[in-house]
């Protein structure tokens, strides 16, 4: 906490604070001749319809709009992992039971991998009155949500309350144990906003996805639970440092740098190979998502809350 408290304090002091919205971008519009020139844009409609077009170029990996769409977004894998029979290929391909009918050797690869190991079943989740005020509380209340729904505030003050408190963890575990998915959780917001302080070209710009407040602390419970899980079986490669407890990435950074001093006085020949998510999970289409409940199934995560998330 006095890392992030200590970041915060940084990027007041140099001015990336909130700055109360986007009012303008940049977009590039191409002329008859062939030749693309910059327009700002600076009307709420303009703007909103750059941002739009600018998260489909950027995000879109489905059959329909992308020119190349990437592996579960093509059949028969799509329909395998979204269609009628999803549970039980999901159920089957952690398994190892599942048999694609795709011609690509990686991805045929990729769904090996996907195998549980023998002897791990899932692992039962649900709310409890303790962790939900625990939760919460710990919550800050400013933090931005959904607008259609109750923002941080509101749980964080039903918290005091005994009976609210009850009341909203029963709420909270509804749709763990039924599948349940409230009408307000459907709703998100694409939220574009600058990387750095004055640069409104649009392409530059980084896209957060804001959800309803209950929905975001279910998906932080399902994370936590999959962490644990897979710490506790050893399902995690040494490598892996992102949400590990004792583990910072800027250990990492260290220990990467380190390595790479070694085997420069080392002479030795090396490859490193650096992969992210294209935009992080934003990014991910909906044949991706199926997948990434997978990975949850993996992980210890019945398939119901995984139908949420």
């Amino acid at each position: 906490m006095a890392q992030k408290d200590e970041t915060g304090r940084r990027r007041k002091a140099q001015g990336k604070g909130f700055s109360g919205g986007l009012q303008q971008i940049k977009v590039a519009q191409v002329a008859q001749d062939g030749t693309s020139h910059w327009v700002t844009c600076q009307s709420e409609r303009l703007v909103e319809e750059g941002c739009m077009q600018e998260n489909r170029l950027r995000y879109d990996q489905t059959r329909y709009r992308y020119p190349y769409p990437t592996p579960p977004m093509t059949e028969p894998l799509y329909s395998d992992i979204n269609g009628p029979n999803a549970e039980s290929n999901s159920q089957a391909l952690l398994r190892g039971l599942f048999v694609s009918k795709t011609a690509d050797p990686y991805l045929v690869s990729f769904l090996d991998h996907c195998r549980r190991p023998d002897g791990l079943e899932d692992q039962p989740l649900e709310v409890d009155l303790e962790d939900h005020v625990s939760f919460w509380r710990k919550m800050g209340e400013h933090k931005g949500s959904e607008p259609h729904g109750l923002h941080n505030g509101h749980f964080k003050a039903g918290v005091a309350s005994n009976l609210l408190a009850c009341c909203d963890t029963i709420f909270c575990s509804i749709p763990f144990a039924t599948g349940f998915v409230p009408a307000q959780w459907c709703h998100l917001l694409n939220f574009a906003i600058e990387k750095k302080p004055g640069e409104i070209w649009v392409d530059l710009m980084r896209t957060i996805q804001m959800m309803n407040s209950e929905l975001q602390a279910n998906n932080k419970r399902v994370g936590k639970s999959a962490m644990a899980y897979a710490e506790q079986h050893n399902l995690i490669p040494k490598g892996q440092h992102g949400s590990c407890k004792r583990h910072q990435a800027i250990n990492l950074a260290l220990t990467k740098r380190l390595t790479w001093d070694l085997l420069h006085l080392q002479r030795r020949p090396a490859g490193w190979i650096s992969n992210n998510a294209k935009s992080c999970l934003t990014g991910l289409s909906t044949g991706w998502q199926s997948l990434a409940s997978c990975a949850l199934g993996f992980n210890g995560v019945p398939f119901t809350p995984c139908l949420i998330h």
